[in-house]
């Protein structure tokens, strides 16, 4: 990706959550209003970075900083540097102002040594992201870490990513510098989707010319999907009331097992959404969603538990490690093919177990949620899963380009079968499709 567009997404994700935008010169007005950001910056700090490119690394987080006010109200800046360890350099309540910030952001000198880059991302969450050194609950954080070589420990540092990036309106951005850095595990360490919140550069004189796109800024408001508690049907929507009254029809949803915590939400507001259009009810539609630890003989959770109860019973089983991306994919279609649909004593819904047996024709239906490539074995559980005997279509739905490709493809019935949106916020664009295509005309 160009440095153009990697200055121009990320300085438009910051200025979109901040509460002036692009300051008026001199006026300090808003030019698009929004919530403030809390913005960490972590910077590697190894022995690998020269003094020279040490120092454009720092001018690169000044220049980025001037571009946006700073204040009790308004954007807070903290930074951490990390080597063999993660270290301080200034919390989010610090300082008060951008003349104090880009003060203590020039003042900061490399610690050298080796690239522990998980030590800094569990500071963050534990230290930096907390009420008592300035964060906010109520407004975005934005991390922004920046490397320019693999970390020593690749599984950790994903570990931790997941860890953090479960915190609640959280956004990790990973900035690679050089030929040195590993594409995979920046995908890992980002939010999703990576296309979106992963970038590479050549080196870090590539870095200085990204300041120039700051004053041709353009400013579109987006904000995260709405999880509504509503329960009351939308008299809008079309419910298919013959889905289901031909054939009984069996829907899991599984949401992807690197999903953050804005992703899991996106996903189960798209998951009822699809829901509502579809003739809910015992002997007709029975729908529930993959839980996140695939490996436990447990049934599926129920879609119409309250929607912060769901999202937190999901929060709660901590999200398959990145590092792992081999097996996480694999993990949700193997607990489709042996637990999903087994249990006829129990609906996909979770129903107590005194529910009725399913018919033995029921229609079995997955829709996942993709959002990272795929590997063969859960190419090979989808095969499984679509052969004869088990009879599920598979309904794949990928977010972001990097998890297009013809592995994904695979794993869905058809093409007819297979769905793509660039990012979490335009699920909702998919609703009519994908829930025509479990209960087709």
């Amino acid at each position: 990706m160009s440095t153009k567009r990697l200055f121009l997404l990320f300085a438009q994700f910051i200025f979109l959550h901040s509460n002036d935008g692009f300051p008026n010169t001199g006026s300090g007005e808003s030019l698009c209003g929004s919530r403030p950001a809390d913005v960490v910056f972590v910077l590697d700090s190894s022995g690998s970075i020269s003094n020279g490119n040490f120092n454009r690394q720092i001018r690169f987080v000044t220049d980025v900083v001037d571009q946006f006010p700073i204040g009790r109200s308004s954007n807070r800046i903290g930074m951490v540097s990390f080597s063999n360890w993660a270290q301080l350099e200034f919390h989010l309540k610090d300082y008060e102002n951008k003349a104090q910030v880009e003060a203590a952001i020039g003042e900061m000198v490399p610690m050298n040594g080796d690239t522990n880059t998980a030590s800094a991302l569990a500071y963050v969450r534990d230290v930096m992201l907390t009420s008592e050194n300035g964060a906010r609950p109520e407004v975005p954080h934005v991390v922004v870490v920046l490397t320019d070589g693999r970390s020593n420990d690749p599984r950790k540092t994903a570990l931790e990513a997941a860890r953090l990036k479960q915190r609640r309106d959280v956004h990790l951005f990973a900035i690679g510098v050089g030929a040195e850095v590993d594409r995979l595990e920046l995908t890992n360490m980002a939010s999703t989707p990576s296309d979106q919140y992963v970038f590479t550069v050549l080196n870090y004189a590539a870095l200085e010319t990204i300041k120039d796109l700051l004053t041709n800024k353009t400013c579109r408001v987006t904000n995260p999907p709405k999880f509504t508690t509503t329960t009351t049907p939308d008299p809008l929507v079309q419910v298919d009331q013959a889905c289901g009254s031909r054939r009984p029809v069996d829907v899991l949803f599984a949401a992807s097992p690197f999903a953050d915590h804005n992703a899991t939400r996106a996903s189960l507001t798209f998951f009822r959404d699809v829901a509502s259009r579809l003739n809910i009810g015992p002997d007709a539609v029975r729908v529930g969603v993959v839980p996140r630890d695939c490996d436990a003989v447990v049934p599926a959770i129920s879609l119409r538990e309250a929607p912060e109860s769901l999202l937190r019973r999901l929060k709660r089983q901590h999200p398959q490690s990145a590092a792992a991306e081999t097996t996480a994919v694999a993990s949700v279609l193997r607990y489709i093919n042996d637990v999903g649909f087994v249990d006829r004593q129990r609906s996909p819904a979770g129903a107590a177990a005194a529910a009725p047996p399913r018919a033995n024709n029921a229609k079995r239906v997955a829709l996942m949620i993709v959002d990272s490539a795929v590997d063969r074995t859960a190419v090979d559980e989808a095969i499984r899963a679509k052969g004869e005997g088990k009879d599920v279509e598979m309904l794949v739905v990928v977010v972001g380009k990097d998890a297009l490709d013809e592995r994904t493809k695979a794993v869905a019935t058809s093409a007819e079968h297979l769905f793509h949106v660039s990012s979490y916020d335009e699920l909702s664009s998919l609703v009519d499709k994908v829930s025509s295509s479990i209960c087709p005309a």
